[in-house]
């Protein structure tokens, strides 16, 4: 019989990442859970009409579903995230707030709900572009305090606004607490790579997990695994991307000599010509180092 499928409403909406939030569900692994996101803050901001900029927090629109306990993880697991489906609404919306991302002051404010229709977000009565949905802020309880839902991202969880966070990909977080206590929000309709304008096409919608456990991997940032390539990801929330690319790429060499088998020789020649390094979210320091798994003959 295949494993049960569990649904998580916008009601368990949190503002952060907390260890001690009691958790509303709780799964073993194999098993999947569809999360609902809430809408409230922003349809807040809309209510508000031309004074949505007197009461906006931007602090508070990451709001993540959650947590859910997975039984059986202990600090010093990994939990292994299965993205199998993003679902967004009927609608998405985009923002730009004076002195918030890189383009912000190059146009008036702005707040607009766009209809998504046919696959299609639409942009402009001339222009839209293919829905490409993804997760943006996802991940685990910190052993203690509180992860922030918008930044800086934390190595067990937070506003990562990654790409490769979609259908397809597995994502694995380091425990820092029994159950894991795994929290998601932040859904997009579409992003560009590292989030050129630091908002997306933000929507509500829903996002379904399967989760699993890997006992005793212990990782110092997020993996992320699809069918054709192996990332490592390096984060320096207050250090440099230079300290990122270091941390991502030492990852991977890493994995290629314990895990891959390779000679130190094989995993620097690896390193040189088939491994790809880019920016991930614009939230902190985070670097991508990614591998295609047909050469990792020990890992496919």
């Amino acid at each position: 019989m295949p494993d049960p499928v569990h649904r998580l409403g916008p009601e368990h909406a949190q503002a952060a990442f907390r260890p001690e939030t009691p958790p509303a569900l709780t799964v073993a692994p194999g098993e999947t859970v569809v999360f609902e996101t809430s809408s409230d803050p922003i349809e807040a901001l809309f209510d508000a009409g031309e004074r949505w900029l007197d009461v906006h927090d931007v602090t508070a629109l990451n709001v993540v579903t959650g947590p859910v306990a997975i039984t059986g993880v202990e600090p010093g697991d990994a939990v292994a995230v299965e993205i199998l489906a993003v679902e967004p609404g009927a609608w998405g919306w985009s923002a730009s707030v004076p002195g918030f991302g890189p383009v912000s002051d190059r146009l008036q404010p702005l707040l607009r709900r766009l209809p998504i229709r046919d696959g299609h977000i639409e942009l402009s009565p001339r222009l839209r572009v293919e829905v490409a949905p993804m997760v943006g802020c996802l991940g685990l309880a910190p052993a203690r305090g509180k992860t922030s839902t918008l930044a800086p991202p934390a190595p067990w969880g937070g506003n990562y606004d990654l790409v490769q966070a979609r259908p397809g990909s597995t994502l694995l977080f380091p425990a820092q607490v029994p159950g894991g206590l795994f929290s998601l929000g932040d859904l997009h309709a579409a992003m560009g790579a590292n989030e050129g304008t630091s908002v997306a096409i933000e929507c509500p919608g829903s996002a379904t997990v399967r989760f699993g456990v890997r006992k005793g991997l212990r990782l110092a940032t997020p993996r992320i695994e699809t069918a054709d390539r192996l990332t490592t990801v390096g984060l320096q929330p207050r250090g440099r991307f230079l300290d990122a690319r270091q941390q991502a790429l030492g990852a991977m060499w890493d994995i290629l000599l314990v895990e891959a088998g390779c000679t130190p020789e094989e995993a620097y020649g690896l390193l040189s010509a088939a491994v790809d390094v880019e920016l991930g979210g614009p939230a902190g320091m985070v670097v991508l180092a990614s591998v295609p798994r047909s050469l990792l003959p020990a890992l496919v």
